[in-house]
């Protein structure tokens, strides 16, 4: 019977997928498309950590209830694109996976099962992992298998490393520590033996090294075979060939102490972990240290002439920067500058003989493959810049601000006659780059592989503020305005600016002030708030509104120039290259800051210490309110983390108009009032009446608006004896509302109507 095949295109790469109904997990059931869509979803996750390392594959071609095989060598008929290497001389050639193309090759051959060794090519043979593979017994706890795997992480931090921990998918658990790829195979067993041992002397009844049946039968086995020359470990995102299709997940400690078995870990529902809340394993090669045996720092002796250029263009009696001292080194470093001197830039420098070897990029890095910046470079700077910031004084070179965008260890993959390929391990950016020379001291720098999430392609969603009733008190927090406006999240990529709602609509074309000139920023993504600003500067909610409505080219041209729109950006998500959410609240305040443009309609929104005291001003200015943002704090997209805090001067709500009586007398053609509910989890919750708030504007866009709309049946959860020559709209309409408190009745006290909610 001839194969069911169909052609895609992943990447570079055309693939030809077979058999995409079979059945390969009858417990769900799930067919293989729905494994090769897990490994398209995770694949530049899993690279991060499989990439470069051999691989070891369990195949199960006609599902988990057939037979199984494990596989190493690389097939003769595989596409010629797929990698490989061999560990020696007599070893297998064992395929590479690089590229998301060959992890969907590989979910094709039915291969659920992804082990890789412990090192990356080009030094497969020094490992940069070591695993601690905790395997039970059948009847021994889950809760005290954490409990043990807990135990070990402290005993690893206890002799300096780093450790982090990983679900098997099955029973066990995996507690990984980074080391520098500088030790072969029996110092690093021979390093791992000691760790392991330490932790079996403490709790020997539970735990052994010993791989005799008898010894077994009770204890949890410490495996440190998989670090062994040849020899692999499931990989991390790898699914197992198990009912269910479990995942080996890595988790926090703290995810990892709430956990009785590894069941909320599968194929459906890690991909939508990984986009919730991001790989907690992703810098983890930053904390790469030597092994506890062989310590002793390595001395690297610099040629002072290397920073004489370095010295001769600079007065150290007036700037901070570090001195031409040499330094010492015991694994390669990184250091990437954002620096605004003359003109904004980064510097990449990479730790080498002793120096950093210095590029200027222009433009900053490269956010996708195929995107190139120039990189020009300059002369070597001295070992302490790696972590140093600071504000260079007015007429020393180089003056401007200068801060840390990214700092960690790098590694070179492969080197080129005309240049090399370079990974990036640390807290801010973990990537693979190619550096090319053209001519003289004129380099290109590329993007290898494709990031775990686009962040320039369509909407983020914002992060949520908590509502609150008092100004949170404390030096935790600063302070801002909130502005009365249309809440935006700006993408920027190679000077064309897209403009998205909160609900994910692109609402550029109603706003054309807002455009690149604005910003100094070569990649970005933005968060601000869109408003209309009256006489005295205060936003109005209408007027912008009415912007948002805007259509038609001639009509967007004279809105704007009637009501022209600012846009107050108060954060910063990814900068030119990167991701910064993860990076503290007032750093990424500082970018932003620096790189706002003056005089265009974008502005900053500034902050300040004294909670209480900006919102009595704000109160007093008939401003809605102000922000609390606890300092240090990341940005969680879409999420409601409880870090930014809204303070409001009266109690406010966001209502669905389901309902309107007819006015009387001289507003017989408009509506009288609005019957309102409120969206609960279980359903809308009738809130009464609004009768009051209406201007003459307000009233003539409410009929304008809630007029002409389709009408319905009267709901069924509203009370017999109320409402009954309201109007029931079909439709979803939204305002927002003012009240003083809820009666016992949960109806509205002292309701007042506000705004129509045209953005929602």
């Amino acid at each position: 019977m001839a194969k069911e095949a169909q052609w895609v295109q992943v990447g570079k790469r055309q693939i030809a997928l077979s058999n995409l109904t079979k059945t390969l997990d009858p417990t769900g059931p799930v067919v293989k498309a729905e494994v090769v869509n897990y490994y398209l979803s995770v694949a530049p996750t899993f690279l991060r950590h499989a990439r470069g390392r051999p691989l070891s594959l369990v195949r199960y071609p006609d599902g988990i209830e057939g037979e199984q095989f494990f596989q190493k060598s690389r097939p003769d008929w595989a596409p010629e694109w797929i990698g490989s290497v061999r560990l020696d001389r007599k070893s297998q050639n064992y395929m590479v996976a690089d590229a998301v193309a060959d992890v969907v090759w590989l979910a094709n051959l039915a291969c659920l099962e992804l082990h890789v060794t412990q090192g990356r090519i080009p030094h497969p043979e020094r490992p940069d992992q070591i695993v601690f593979d905790l395997d039970p017994p059948p009847d021994f706890g889950y809760t005290r298998v954490i409990e043990l795997a807990t135990e070990l992480g402290e005993v690893l931090r206890g002799y300096g490393y780093h450790p982090f921990a990983k679900t098997s998918g099955q029973k066990g658990i995996h507690v990984v520590v980074p080391i520098e790829p500088r030790w072969e195979i029996p110092d690093v067993m021979a390093a791992a033996n000691e760790v392991a041992a330490d932790l079996v002397r403490r709790y020997k009844d539970e735990a052994t090294l010993n791989w005799s049946k008898k010894a077994r039968e009770t204890r949890v086995l410490i495996d440190l075979n998989r670090n062994r020359k040849g020899q692999t470990a499931v990989a991390a995102y790898s699914l197992r060939g198990k009912p269910g299709l479990p995942v080996s997940m890595p988790v926090t400690w703290e995810e990892l102490a709430t956990l009785r078995d590894a069941s909320p870990y599968t194929h459906a529902t890690v991909p939508g972990i990984l986009e919730d809340r991001g790989d907690p394993w992703e810098a983890m090669a930053a904390y790469a240290v030597a092994i506890h045996t062989d310590r002793k720092a390595v001395p690297v002796a610099a040629d002072p002439a290397t920073l004489a250029a370095y010295k001769k263009k600079r007065d150290f009696d007036v700037t901070s920067e570090p001195g031409p001292l040499l330094g010492k080194e015991d694994m390669a470093r990184f250091t990437i500058h954002r620096h605004h001197a003359t003109n904004l830039h980064y510097d990449l420098r990479l730790e080498q003989d002793g120096v950093l070897k210095s590029w200027a990029l222009p433009r900053g890095l490269p956010h996708q493959p195929g995107v190139k910046r120039l990189a020009v470079e300059v002369e070597e700077h001295p070992i302490k810049y790696l972590t140093w910031e600071g504000v260079i004084p007015k007429g020393e070179y180089g003056a401007g601000p200068m801060w840390v965008y990214a700092t960690g260890r790098y590694s070179v993959t492969k080197e080129k006659k005309t240049g090399f390929y370079f990974r990036l391990h640390s807290e801010q950016l973990n990537a693979d780059y190619r550096m090319h020379r053209t001519q003289g001291k004129q380099w290109l720098l590329e993007r290898v592989h494709e990031p775990d999430r686009d962040w320039l392609e369509g909407s983020v969603p914002p992060l949520l503020c908590e509502k609150v009733d008092a100004v949170p008190i404390g030096n935790d927090y600063q302070y801002e305005v909130k502005w009365d406006g249309i809440r935006a999240i700006f993408t920027v990529i190679e000077q064309e600016v897209r403009i998205w709602s909160r609900n994910g609509n692109d609402i550029t074309d109603q706003f054309p002030e807002f455009d690149a000139t604005g910003l100094n920023i070569t990649t970005g993504v933005l968060d601000g708030e869109i408003v209309v600003l009256d006489e005295v500067g205060r936003p109005e909610f209408g007027r912008v509104i009415k912007r948002l409505h805007s259509r038609g080219e001639g009509a967007i041209a004279r809105a704007a120039k009637k009501h022209p729109a600012v846009c107050y950006l108060f954060d910063c998500l990814y900068l030119d290259g990167r991701p910064v959410v993860r990076d503290p609240l007032e750093k990424r305040r500082a970018w932003l800051e620096d790189l706002i443009r003056p005089d265009t309609a974008f502005r900053f929104s500034q902050s300040v210490e004294d909670g209480e005291l900006l919102f009595k001003a704000a109160k007093q200015q008939g401003l809605e309110g102000i922000i609390a943002k606890r300092k240090g704090s990341r940005y969680s997209p879409g999420r409601r983390p409880g870090t930014w805090l809204k303070i409001k001067s009266e109690h406010d709500v966001t209502l669905r108009i389901i309902g309107y009586t007819r006015g009387s007398g001289a507003r017989s053609d408009t509506v009288g009032s609005l019957v309102v509910a409120e969206e609960a989890e279980d359903g809308l919750v009738y809130r009464g009446h609004l009768g009051s708030g209406f201007t003459d504007r307000a009233l003539e866009e409410l009929a304008e608006a809630l007029l002409p709309m389709a009408k319905t049946e009267r709901p069924d959860f509203i009370p017999e004896d109320q409402d009954k020559s309201a109007e029931w709209l079909k439709e979803a309409v939204y305002c927002d509302a003012i009240y003083s408190s809820l009666t016992s009745g949960g109806m509205l006290r002292q309701g007042m109507y506000k705004r129509l909610r045209g953005d929602i």
